[in-house]
């Protein structure tokens, strides 16, 4: 089962307790007797938890022992109502003094140690093997209690207890009130025939009425709030508008003038929340920003997990919430703990301007509302963290689409000269090292094509490399994307979102036109470089960042460090492995090879196929100076393949950005035809003056050159300059080629 279904289960589960609750509030606002209203909790409770007998007992006073007053079996009955044990030196006692559920997995084994137990000792005669018993209090009182028996041993789990313990409160206070009834009747018909013989009676009549009278309408009203409550908690997945309706609830039958949320954060240092103040009958919502944990009063109620009442602020600070709350006019407040599966997740709190308002509130009623919104929490923090890992995969698949659709195989570094057999050394030495690499090179050199050769050679391979152009950043969210930011962070900013770098942990973040970082981010970039850590933009928190970083730039670095416009730290940082990448003038003789891999990208891609170029388009190709280098002759490719018909490759001279240059190169406007003959993925078939393979074709245009030239290789008339190549390069070719001129030594 997967992490977010356990979640979705959970919630589903907290949601039929929840309607659970409502339906049997609404029946123990029926005003029934005891039985009946015992034989309705037995009835709701039987699809809650497995047993096979249920019964309760009640405390009886003065007397302080517990009589057996409702009990129903599947079996024979030998532990029968009536049936009454004291309470002092007996099994429940601790029970009913801590208020603590108990669970007998083993009632065999408990009778054991236990012989004494004459009601368990009935019980087990019944068939009954294992049970789970919970004390029932009204306003923090113990009333009795309420046990399950099993006929399976080991039956009852501590999630059984919890559960119930939940539904005891709204149990132990439906019996009470019907006792109180009980109790209020028994009055008046006593009051009534004393009323004969004693008229001062009345005086204590009307008392005794208006005691009980209040206790049933505080009774009533904490039924209504606590099922307005439960509408709350299942009215929406959104905490903020959850709280807000809560608190609005609270203060209408608590009278306060704040009621404050506060969570702790995921690192568990710090904590962060909102609050409702209350003017009247308007309310101001208030954002309470993160804080540290450490001596705040939060921490206190977090590690105790009990409330924390101040009942007159003036006289008692012992936190610095309490000093600020008193310096803004609050006299009073109740921090009440957060439980939710076992662990403490927030705190609410309730302030009032008052001194000694705490003593008017209900505290029983307060934990109730805690644990409602306790399940409301759980409920909503399930729902963020699925909508927080959507949300990542969504981010996560940009990516891995934009992979998808990008040429980065390292075979794809196209080219055999001897500064581009540098760059493949470069790469494979550093590429299984983690070092940080400055890739240098002009616009459309390939930078892009370097980095990812590096993360795809490295061991970070199966993860992320995420892909920011720093210069198509506006400096005002560069920070934000780069690392993140908190809800509330700036204008615009609503919830937290993750940045580029903690999508990139554990793979590798391509930092391109690293020059157009402003000052202020350079200094972040720094730290992340120095200690592998970030911070979220309007956060606190240092988060660890696992990153390789590969960063590029077409201008130097260092000479903007020495003119002050680039930092000398975050240089010599980024410098650990400088890879410079040839600009295409100084690599001519890859041209060919470019060529024929463009010409077999686009043809696929265009369902074309051209077999022919002409001779002076590769001259034209060869002795252009490339401003725009790879990119520039991969548009030019493209440019071409499109406006070409049948299998010769048009090539317009007009649309290279250098002046017309010598050697055949048409004019403005002039379309090469094809001549040379190209076949599948590289030149075959050579036909009328075309050429077959790839080393043909160099062969002939070497030969061509020298003819021209006389076969002169050095000087501004000589072969080498014709072609754009240095003389010793040109030389190299013509050994391979086994090509010799009477003037090779000149």
């Amino acid at each position: 089962m997967t992490e977010s279904s356990v979640i979705s289960d959970a919630a589903a589960e907290a949601a039929s307790y929840e309607h659970l609750v409502e339906r049997m509030l609404r029946q123990l606002n029926m005003g029934h007797g005891l039985d009946e209203l015992l034989a309705s909790v037995f009835d709701h409770l039987a699809d809650v938890v497995p047993s096979n007998r249920i019964g309760v007992a009640l405390l009886e006073e003065p007397a302080h022992v517990l009589r057996l007053v409702a009990c129903r079996s599947d079996g024979d009955v030998k532990l029968k109502i009536g049936y009454a044990a004291r309470v002092e030196g007996s099994t429940l006692a601790p029970l009913l003094e801590t208020g603590e559920p108990r669970i007998i997995s083993d009632l065999d084994e408990y009778l054991r140690h236990k012989p004494a137990s004459s009601s368990t000792e009935l019980i087990v005669r019944e068939g009954m093997r294992s049970s789970l018993t919970l004390p029932l209090l009204a306003d923090g009182k113990p009333i009795g209690v309420i046990f399950f028996s099993s006929r399976e041993k080991n039956r009852y789990k501590t999630r059984h207890a919890e559960l119930l313990g939940r539904l005891a409160s709204p149990i132990a206070i439906g019996v009470e009130k019907t006792r109180l009834i009980g109790q209020l009747q028994q009055s008046n018909e006593e009051l009534a025939r004393a009323n004969s013989a004693k008229d001062d009676f009345l005086d204590t009549l009307r008392l005794e009425v208006d005691k009980q009278t209040e206790q049933l309408r505080r009774s009533e009203s904490r039924y209504r709030l606590l099922v307005e409550m439960g509408q709350v908690v299942n009215s929406s997945l959104d905490m903020r508008q959850v709280f807000r309706h809560a608190a609005v609830q609270i203060r209408k039958h608590l009278n306060c003038d704040r009621v404050s949320l506060l969570l702790v954060s995921a690192r568990a240092t710090s904590r962060h929340g909102f609050a409702l103040e209350f003017n009247g009958d308007r309310h101001h919502w208030a954002e309470i920003p993160t804080q540290p944990l450490p001596g705040s009063a939060f921490d206190w109620v977090m590690q105790h997990r009990v409330p924390q009442v101040v009942r007159s602020l003036k006289e008692a600070q012992a936190f610095p919430e309490d000093r600020r709350l008193f310096e803004v006019g609050y006299g009073s407040k109740v921090y009440l703990p957060l439980l939710s599966r076992e662990q403490s997740v927030g705190v609410l709190g309730i302030v009032s301007r008052k001194e000694h308002q705490p003593d008017q509130w209900d505290l029983e009623l307060l934990r109730e509302i805690c644990s409602q919104l306790s399940i409301a929490l759980d409920n909503a923090s399930a729902y963020s963290e699925i909508d927080r890992l959507k949300s990542e995969l969504e981010q996560q698949n940009v990516y891995l689409r934009d992979e998808i659709r990008t040429d980065h195989d390292f075979g794809n570094i196209i080219g055999d000269s001897p500064a581009m057999r540098q760059v493949r050394v470069a790469v494979e030495q550093v590429a299984l090292t983690d070092s940080t690499v400055l890739i240098l090179g002009e616009t459309g050199t390939g930078k892009e094509l370097i980095a990812r050769a590096i993360h795809d050679g490295s061991a970070r391979r199966e993860n992320l490399m995420v892909k920011v152009n720093c210069a198509s950043l506006s400096p005002s969210l560069i920070a934000s994307e780069l690392f993140g930011h908190e809800a509330g962070a700036f204008t615009g900013a609503t919830e937290r979102r993750r940045g580029r770098f903690e999508l990139s942990h554990h793979g590798s973040i391509f930092l391109d036109e690293i020059s157009e970082v402003p000052a202020e981010t350079q200094v972040m970039l720094l730290r992340v470089l120095q200690e592998r850590v970030i911070e979220r933009v309007g956060g606190s928190e240092p988060i660890d960042v696992d990153t390789r970083v590969i960063a590029a730039s077409n201008r130097n670095l260092k000479t903007a460090a020495e003119e002050g416009r680039f930092r000398d730290d975050l240089y010599y940082r980024l410098n650990v492995f400088p890879i410079v990448v040839p600009p295409l003038r100084e690599r001519r003789e890859d041209i060919p090879a470019l060529l024929n891999h463009f010409i077999g990208r686009f043809s696929a891609r265009m369902n074309k196929s051209i077999t022919r170029v002409d001779r002076r388009g590769m001259e034209v190709l060869m002795q252009y100076d490339w401003p725009g280098n790879v990119r520039e002759l991969e548009n030019i490719i493209e440019r071409s393949m499109i406006i070409s018909r049948g299998d010769t490759l048009s090539l317009d001279a007009s649309w290279l950005s250098g002046s017309v240059v010598s050697g055949g190169i048409a004019s403005s406007g002039e379309t090469l035809g094809g001549d040379m003959s190209f076949g599948g993925s590289g030149f075959s078939g050579a036909t009328d003056g075309a050429y077959g393979t790839l080393a043909e074709i160099e062969r002939q245009a070497i030969l061509d050159a020298l003819e021209r030239c006389g076969g002169k290789v050095y000087g501004h008339d000589g072969a080498a300059a014709a072609l754009g190549l240095k003389p010793t390069t040109l030389y190299g070719k013509m050994r391979k080629q086994k090509i010799k001129t009477s003037r090779q030594h000149e």
